[in-house]
């Protein structure tokens, strides 16, 4: 059925993962936690959430992304292209360093954040930064690996660590409203920074050196499971950021990027990002771009290309357009197919090139016809969401079975309500109705796991939903997370990208709903 995925541009790419119809999950690496966490899932415990993976017989794990966000906390704001939050390291896991009554110091940690808490502390991450530097004064040591690492990551790790020292000695001012011989990285400045603050920038690139044996080890661990590892890549980067402070030259910074108008957001979007200059990085051999796939590839097998249409073309907004007038204000750049269908196809080309991770798209929005050929052409898979997929005129929904067949299917994702709450409080009873003609059994106890076997049933080659779409089967559960969602996008919330699975991993290993779930995908035929 896919063999004709080894005659495309990423035939290599598809043999390392294999030619089979897979399914897999997706998860907030936060939503996790085991007894060894402290206060928010850590990386180490990604090992058992693969274990889980195993059993149930899911064979794609997919992470959102882990980028640091400093204290933004949304993970599609990230500070740094390259650097890993440290939120999520274990401090019990931490490598080089004395380990002598450890767990003593870790106590107070213990106390201050449950884990039985419906949502995230993220007063966790302050607290567990402080801990990290009494860890680095006291504990720490400095092996020949840590040199290795800081000398093989120069490109990005100098700037990203002179970058947070900066913001703490100018009280988290944005980069664009330091004195001028910061702002404009003057380098007699830079070299008095770098002097003055030796210990805190080698603190920044020991957090990293963690983050990134932690990480690579999970890698390692799933590789021997037969797991694959997706991550998930944002398309854009903070305005105040270490990549636009350092990199300025590859951004329009005189742009806010966004979404026109259209029918779920009448004034349309503004997401504050910069939109990026690819002239300018094509033009210097797309070194930018990527340097930061490559050390992606590092810990994952897959990833997924946010907002796929940003690669051909963007809707930018000027700067200085108030920000109650959102997306309505804005033009596409560029305008002209001409530029950009070529200039698109060549971005596509060498991401390809410089990986061996297999790409995935976030095709979603409004996107020019011509980049669906694109990805077709690449082999490359696109997203179906199920709510989303109508024969617009009648209205019907689209049965899964006449998904596009290279593609990702998916019920829900993080920016939308779970299927259980769409349906009861979203859905208009004609919507219903349509929806339910695709279901085998109408019986209403029988609509989860129903609905569930329909999204496994797609023509798509990968079905990864989120945990929680399959954790509905219990009732239980379910009555826990109803009203629940991962993120609720243009709304300001503490609850955004906080929310917690309801069980540990130690109890989801042994929960009697993984039987269910393992039968549904057997029958499914995927692996």
């Amino acid at each position: 059925m896919f063999k004709f995925l080894l005659k495309t541009p990423l035939k290599n790419h598809w043999k390392r993962i294999g030619i089979k119809k897979r399914a897999g999950i997706s998860v907030p690496l936060f939503s996790i936690f085991s007894k060894k966490s402290l206060g928010i899932g850590e990386i180490p415990d990604l090992k058992l959430l693969i274990d889980w993976c195993q059993i149930t017989k899911n064979s794609i794990l997919h992470i959102l992304p882990l980028n640091d966000t400093s204290f933004d906390f949304s993970p599609f704001n990230p500070q740094s292209s390259f650097a890993l939050d440290p939120v999520y390291l274990s401090l019990r896991d931490l490598i080089g360093i004395k380990k002598e009554n450890l767990e003593e110091d870790l106590k107070d940690l213990v106390k201050k954040f449950p884990l039985n808490t419906k949502y995230v502390n993220y007063r966790i991450k302050e607290e567990k930064l402080e801990k990290l530097r009494q860890i680095f004064k006291k504990r720490a040591e400095f092996p020949l690996k840590f040199q290795k690492f800081v000398k093989e990551q120069k490109f990005w790790l100098e700037d990203y660590a002179l970058f947070k020292v900066l913001k703490e000695i100018q009280q988290k001012k944005s980069w664009e409203n330091w004195p001028d011989i910061f702002k404009n990285r003057n380098k007699k400045s830079l070299l008095k920074i770098n002097k003055k603050y030796n210990q805190e920038i080698k603190f920044q690139k020991w957090i990293q050196w963690q983050i990134f044996n932690q990480l690579k080890e999970i890698k390692g661990y799933a590789e021997k499971k037969k797991i694959f590892l997706k991550g998930d890549l944002p398309f854009s980067i903070s305005r105040d950021s270490a990549d636009v402070w350092a990199n300025s030259q590859y951004f329009k910074l005189e742009f806010s990027t966004g979404a026109p108008p259209d029918f779920f957001s009448s004034k349309g979007q503004r997401w504050g990002y910069p939109p990026y200059d690819w002239e300018r990085i094509l033009k210097n051999k797309f070194i930018y771009f990527g340097k930061k796939i490559k050390y992606l590839e590092n810990f994952y097998h897959l990833f997924r290309i946010d907002h796929w249409a940003g690669l051909f073309r963007v809707w930018v907004i000027p700067f200085e357009i108030p920000l109650e007038k959102k997306g309505k204000i804005g033009f596409f750049d560029p305008g002209d197919e001409e530029i950009s269908k070529p200039r698109g196809k060549k971005i596509v080309k060498l991401i390809i090139k410089n990986t061996k991770m297999m790409p995935c798209a976030e095709d979603l929005g409004t996107l020019p016809s011509f980049s669906f050929k694109i990805l077709k052409d690449f082999a490359i898979p696109g997203s179906e969401i199920q709510r989303w997929k109508k024969k617009w005129k009648k209205p019907e929904f689209l049965n899964p079975q006449e998904y596009r067949k290279i593609s990702v299917a998916t019920i829900s994702n993080h920016d939308l309500s779970f299927f259980p709450a769409w349906w009861e409080k979203e859905t208009s009873k004609k919507h219903k109705k349509k929806f339910s003609e695709l279901f085998t059994s109408k019986k209403a106890n029988k609509l989860i796991e129903e609905n569930l076997k329909l999204i496994n049933s797609s023509a798509s080659i990968f079905v990864i939903l989120p945990v929680f779409e399959w954790l509905f089967l219990d009732k239980n559960l379910k009555r826990k997370l109803l009203n629940s969602r991962i993120n609720k996008p243009g709304k300001v919330s503490k609850r955004n990208f906080s929310l917690r699975l309801p069980v540990s991993l130690e109890e989801l290993l042994n929960h009697p709903v993984n039987g269910k779930i393992k039968e549904i995908i057997s029958e499914s035929g995927r692996v």
